[in-house]
């Protein structure tokens, strides 16, 4: 039995390390949804938590770290719930690996199962790293799930391949650590170079590069906010890089500390990617879309529009209400019943729901339609009657609207009074 399905309990604690990788909730692997959907607390920072909440189960409540300990207890207690933990520490100075590693197996050891989820992967996360050897000293039994790790995955969205057909050399470096000895190196090969940093240090990598051997005028490019719909990409050379970033107007700024990856190299493919920019080029890349569709129906659509780029905005403006008078619903469904109609249409989806609903409490279903022709407007309606086992008899052929409708209305068959439509 996996770890994850353990039931709760006292001799089941168990910690999952997960890798949330680089900000696309799509990018989690199927055993990081299966952990997700089954832990009893995830412990996580913000910006992984948009990430994993995705897929983490109803019931989720966000915990904020504090110094009071009075104003935040432990999880772990009290009604087994789904509970967000934030590692990051309210107080300056104080480690965060500390904080969450005691976080982790406080809740562990009170018999829950915990998610600790990070950016990326687990194994290239010092923090997560130090918290592994913290729960192993504790006897805490744990396992890791890894993730796609940002510098992979931030260039593949970015149009930038890291290999070609000969087999580039790919060296990885965070510049927030590297040494002098590390860019020596680095500025030695004629590889590809991937450089983890941030958005007001790129100059400085750029710079310590050049000073380790790389020409000027080799290729690079800088991603932020990698694989959201937020990613903006900038194609330079090392000598040119903080100049285009400052045309660009996003140097000087206060977001300068945003993580960026940055790609360089002569065979890196960044001098082709207005050829390969796959992600940044959908039709609507970045636009902010209001979806003003009920909550239950907008996940469908906003679903579509991410596919398109599109930053989806639910913001429900309608709601489907019951109808203030329920004797003519009653009135309607008795007179199917009873062979009143030869013609009932449907205009919506909510339509069918409300009806099918009033069936199930009158013990009826759709044999109850046997005589009556049906009528949908839209393929979406008639997909709500066939799941509810009516199969329409017309759907408007050109104009998805009661207007439509009325066009295709057979000559033959009398107009349905607009009382008897639902």
């Amino acid at each position: 039995m996996s770890p994850t399905t353990l039931p709760a309990g006292p001799e089941h604690g168990h910690v999952t390390f997960l890798g949330a990788g680089p900000g696309d909730p799509g990018l989690l692997t199927l055993r990081a949804v299966e952990a997700l959907a089954n832990a009893d607390v995830l412990v996580a920072e913000h910006e992984v938590l948009d990430v994993v909440r995705t897929h983490a189960r109803a019931g989720v409540a966000v915990v904020h770290t504090d110094p009071d300990p009075s104003s935040n207890p432990v999880p772990g207690t009290g009604t087994p719930q789904l509970t967000v933990v934030d590692g990051k520490s309210a107080t300056v100075g104080v480690p965060v690996v500390r904080d969450a590693a005691h976080l982790v197996m406080e809740a562990a050891r009170s018999g829950r199962r915990v998610v600790r989820a990070v950016t990326g992967d687990p194994g290239l996360d010092t923090d997560a790293a130090a918290e592994m050897l913290a729960c192993a000293a504790a006897g805490v039994p744990f396992e890791v799930v890894p993730g796609i790790a940002s510098a992979v995955g931030v260039p593949a969205y970015a149009g930038v391949p890291l290999r070609d057909a000969e087999g580039t050399d790919v060296r990885f470096v965070d510049a927030r650590t590297a040494s002098g000895r590390c860019w020596t190196e680095v500025g030695a090969s004629d590889g590809t170079v991937v450089v983890s940093t941030t958005l007001d240090a790129v100059a400085a990598a750029a710079g310590e590069l050049v000073s380790a051997g790389r020409k000027p005028d080799t290729p690079m490019t800088v991603t932020v906010a990698g694989t959201t719909t937020r990613q903006r990409t900038w194609s330079a050379t090392l000598g040119t890089v903080a100049q285009t970033l400052k045309q660009a107007k996003v140097l000087p700024s206060p977001d300068g500390g945003r993580p960026v990856i940055a790609v360089v190299g002569e065979r890196s493919a960044a001098a082709q990617r207005d050829q390969l920019s796959w992600f940044e080029s959908k039709p609507l890349f970045g636009w902010k879309v209001l979806v003003p569709r009920t909550k239950e129906q907008a996940a469908s659509l906003s679903d579509q529009l991410r596919s398109y780029g599109a930053v989806p905005h639910e913001v429900p403006t309608i709601a489907v209400e019951p109808p203030r008078t329920p004797q003519q619903m009653e009135r309607a469904v008795k007179g199917l019943v009873t062979g009143r109609y030869e013609w009932i249409a449907f205009t919506s989806v909510n339509a069918v729901k409300a009806v099918r609903e009033k069936f199930e409490e009158y013990g009826l279903d759709a044999r109850a339609f046997a005589g009556i022709k049906v009528a949908a407007v839209g393929e979406q309606t008639a997909r709500a009657l066939i799941a509810f086992g009516v199969k329409p008899d017309l759907v408007p052929s050109g104009e998805q609207s009661a207007a439509g409708l009325l066009e295709d209305w057979p000559p033959y068959d009398p107009v349905f009074d607009p009382i008897d439509r639902v």
